[in-house]
């Protein structure tokens, strides 16, 4: 059997909010299609869609006669206006045509397709005669890199004759996606990319070599086998004595591995990738034949779940391994800071670069080079100097990144009025946008943060110790912020707001807890299904003057006022999931090294992890609740203060959502509403309701879920050491204060327009791969608490006794079975499960299940059968 990897395109998640709604459709009713879903590979005209569960479906006639129903990505290819669009509405989108009218347009769409496809195989056939091969033309100059090429590109040097028609670009596309030994194409979004990586050299050269050693069964790969029996068996044995050890890794001295060996591990680490169900997988073959010739996995299928533990085994991964944070698209470096060439390069460059500040150049006008911070701040001569005023700076004990700060101060002869000021680290006092770390961070996008490790946007060496805010504080100077000020009146509502560029002086850092403490809020309580309840221990809380506890306390009142006054503009509903992560007892964790090893190597013990469960509504109290809704604030300070200014910038922005079948829909759930605007989950999945995507849109428009009406807007300004948006921002404001009179600005409408594209994929990029490595974590712990060979008579076991409510309808899963998606919340986590075909159950209704199958892979997927009663 060959191999199985998983489809790692990950499906929409159950709804946890607003903000995670699926993007509507952008394939026209009339285009012609390539849909390559599973066993699938046709073209059709796209007849209509359908938005069911959380996502949107298209409907789509093929040649034979047949109309598929398919999401968006398995669409890889498009020609807009292939069909006449009226002619497509009257085809229909049931499963047959109920009228003659249906009939007649769909045999005359049909007659359309089949002229097309005769078409591309007259191209397909002009670039067999040119006998053109590709991949020498496009791949990378060096060897271990990857290249990209474009599908217009692709066809001017394969074809000819007329390669720019619709017909040669979809047959070059075909002649691409018929060599994927070479090519492979865009993991979630072929049809708007139209880009295709290159497989570099190397792994094409190495992958050969190695199905040339299994074709002929060489002596080398019998060799192999024969070690990697050995080496297996150990591995198994150390894993089980030392299973609760900390982590680490043994070298084994005396076994070495023979550049043979080592071509055979290169390809079986580079068969562990993403690749979608619907690719063929040039590894596949290979990878089944070895690991099924060492025969110590004989009773499980070769998939990427068997060859991940097989390169556990052999000392190649760590157990720990994060799979999701080796993805080319993330371009993170893997290697220890401290033995990082990308690290050591930053911090020379920003040594360098702070080296040639001149203070007594600042005035002379000079352009600046890729290398150039600013050398004078360029607003120093505007900041407002808030003197002696206390700035509250509320993070978590170990937060990284210190972007923001707040102070309040009552207005006088105003009973009930004040202001709140959000004071917002200022990195663009130092950092100019033409900077290669601005750069560099506009590539990156945000800081990443994952369970085991967190790569930042900025230099750490910049960053904490001359941007994030108490860096200058630390040394007894004054630190240079943006802040975005608003006037609340007794009656909860912003009176007036001000954005200016400011100095603080009087700066006390405190977490969240501690205030909570201080407040009597009782905070953010986390659930822990794997550990005992716990009374929380006595800790240390800051020494801070009865000011400072009136002042915070001050600001909670009046947010919590704004927010009861806000909820009555738009009132929103939340649908909030519990949601689960791990928190690690030391960070960094690090798994196997980036380099190839020669000798072989075993792993023993796991790193410490917590299991935490908890949701939006969880977390939205107390101090948390406080600070979060002063940042939103600000935000929607910002979005009024460019409004007034006339200056484009871009908005984040979020429609209501729309009932599409019963109107009564909203109302049902917006009646069944908590004081604080939430629903539960269950209630939710039982509407028929879209949920319109976010957007980037440059007018002040409404955020729904927010409370944000249209016409005020929500610009992202707080995390400007994180977020690469945030950085605009702050760059455009700065060009405002310096000319307000200018006609033109810094970030012009067109640029804008363009960025908000790069910001949503980006956006959609980080989310999803979050999504997925806090599912392989959690199910690595969750797999390592069942298969513990020693496990404690008194440990607490959750899985004992697990409830899940059904999020979706079933789906086929097989001639005997069907698979129901579901959500546990005691764990956190969505799961499947495993149900005879005849089994029918309502979304939302809860069951009582059991765990019957955990498999980390490529994606991770926890299985789950019936147990008991619903």
């Amino acid at each position: 059997m060959q191999a199985a990897f998983a489809n790692d395109v990950e499906d929409a998640e159950p709804g946890v909010g607003p903000e995670d709604a699926s993007s509507a459709s952008s394939i026209e009713v009339g285009s012609l299609v390539e849909i390559r879903k599973s066993s699938t590979y046709a073209h059709g005209v796209v007849l209509g869609h359908s938005y069911m569960n959380g996502r949107m479906w298209h409907l789509s006639l093929i040649s034979t006669g047949e109309l598929v129903q398919h999401v968006e990505s398995d669409v890889y290819i498009e020609v807009p206006r292939m069909t006449d669009r009226d002619l497509a509405l009257r085809a229909g989108t049931g499963v047959t045509p109920v009228d003659r009218t249906e009939t007649n347009a769909r045999v005359e769409i049909l007659k359309h397709l089949r002229e097309a496809e005769k078409d591309i195989n007259k191209a397909s056939m002009v670039i067999g005669r040119k006998n053109m091969v590709l991949y020498p033309h496009v791949r990378a100059n060096h060897p271990d890199e990857w290249a990209s090429v474009s599908l217009s590109d692709a066809a001017k040097l394969v074809c000819d004759y007329r390669p720019e028609s619709w017909s040669t670009l979809v047959a070059t596309h075909k002649y691409i996606m018929g060599r994927p030994i070479e090519f492979v194409p865009h993991m979630q979004s072929q049809r708007l990319a139209l880009t295709y990586d290159v497989r570099p050299e190397n792994h094409v050269v190495k992958l050969q070599r190695v199905v040339d050693m299994v074709r002929k069964r060489s002596p080398e790969l019998e060799a192999f086998i024969e070690k990697a029996r050995g080496l297996i068996i150990t591995a198994r044995e150390k894993a089980s004595e030392s299973w609760d050890e900390p982590p680490s890794r043994v070298v084994v001295k005396d076994i070495t591995f023979s550049p043979d060996d080592r071509t055979i591990l290169d390809v079986l680490h580079l068969a562990l990738r993403r690749t979608r169900n619907n690719f063929v997988d040039p590894f596949s073959g290979v990878v089944t034949s070895i690991i099924k010739r060492i025969g110590l996995h004989a009773h499980k299928m070769v998939d990427d779940v068997c060859l991940r533990q097989f390169l556990i085994e052999m000392g190649e991964m760590a157990p720990w391994e994060d799979i999701v944070t080796q993805r080319k698209e993330l371009n993170l470096d893997l290697t220890p800071d401290e033995e990082s060439q990308r690290v050591r390069d930053q911090d020379t460059l920003v040594k360098r670069s702070l080296s040639l500040l001149r203070p007594s150049r600042a005035n002379a006008k000079q352009p600046l080079g890729p290398e150039d911070f600013y050398d004078r701040d360029p607003v120093e001569h505007l900041r407002h100097d808030f003197g002696s005023l206390p700035v509250y700076v509320i993070d978590d004990v170990n937060a990284e990144e210190l972007d923001d700060g707040l102070s309040v101060e009552p207005v006088l002869h105003e009973p009930g009025s004040a202001w709140i000021h959000v004071h917002i680290a200022d990195p663009t006092a130092v950092l100019p946008p033409t900077h290669v770390i601005s750069e560099a961070a506009r590539r990156m996008s945000s800081s990443a943060y994952f369970i085991h490790r967190t790569w930042p946007m900025l230099p750490p060496s910049l960053t904490h110790d001359r941007l994030s805010l108490c860096s200058h504080s630390r040394k007894g100077d004054p630190e240079p912020v943006l802040t975005f000020s608003f006037k609340l009146d007794a009656e909860g509502s912003i009176v007036d707001y001000d954005v200016r560029a400011g100095l603080i002086r009087n700066v006390k850092r405190v977490d969240y807890d501690s205030v909570d403490r201080l407040l009597g809020n009782g905070g953010v309580q986390f659930g822990y299904p794997f550990e005992a309840p716990q009374t929380p221990g006595v800790s240390h809380v800051p020494v801070l003057e009865t000011k400072d506890v009136e002042n915070m306390r001050l600001i909670n009142d009046l947010t919590r006022r704004f927010r009861q006054r806000n909820r009555q503009t738009l009132n929103p509903f939340v649908f909030s999931a519990p949601t689960a992560t791990l928190v690690a007892t030391t960070k960094p964790i690090h798994g196997a090294p980036t380099k190839p090893a020669w000798n072989a190597s075993y792993y023993r013990g796991f790193p410490d992890l917590t299991y935490q469960v908890y949701s939006q509504k969880t977390m939205e109290r107390g101090s948390r609740l406080f600070v979060a809704e002063c940042m939103k604030t600000a935000s929607r300070v910002a979005s009024r203060w460019f409004a007034a200014k006339g200056v484009p910038m871009l908005r984040r922005s979020a429609r209501p959502p729309i009932a599409l079948e019963d109107n009564g829909d909203i109302e049902r759930l917006v009646a069944r509403m908590d004081e604080d605007g939430f629903v539960d989950h269950t209630e939710f999945l039982q509407t028929k309701l879209h949920i319109p995507s976010v957007e980037y849109v440059l007018e002040p428009g409404m955020h729904w879920s927010m409370g944000i009406p249209e016409g005020e807007g929500y610009v992202r300004v707080t995390s400007p050491l994180r977020r690469y948006n945030d950085l605009v921002a702050h760059w455009q404001i700065k060009d405002v204060l310096l000319r307000p009179k200018a006609s033109t600005r810094l970030f012009t409408p067109g640029w804008l327009t363009t960025y908000a594209t790069e910001v949503l994929a980006y956006e959609k990029l980080w989310k999803h791969s979050d999504q997925s490595h806090r599912m392989q974590w959690t199910l690595m712990y969750i797999k390592r608490f069942l298969d513990h060979p020693n496990p404690s008579s008194d440990r607490i076991d959750p899985l004992q006794s697990l409830s899940a409510y059904i999020t979706e309808p079933s789906r086929r899963r097989d001639l005997l079975t069907d698979q129901f998606p579901c959500y546990i919340p005691s764990l956190g986590l969505p799961a499947t499960i495993i149900t005879p075909r005849t089994m029918d159950i309502p979304v939302g209704q809860y069951v009582n299940v059991r765990v019957k199958e955990i498999q980390v892979g490529l994606k991770a997927l926890f299985m789950l059968e019936l147990c008991g009663g619903a």
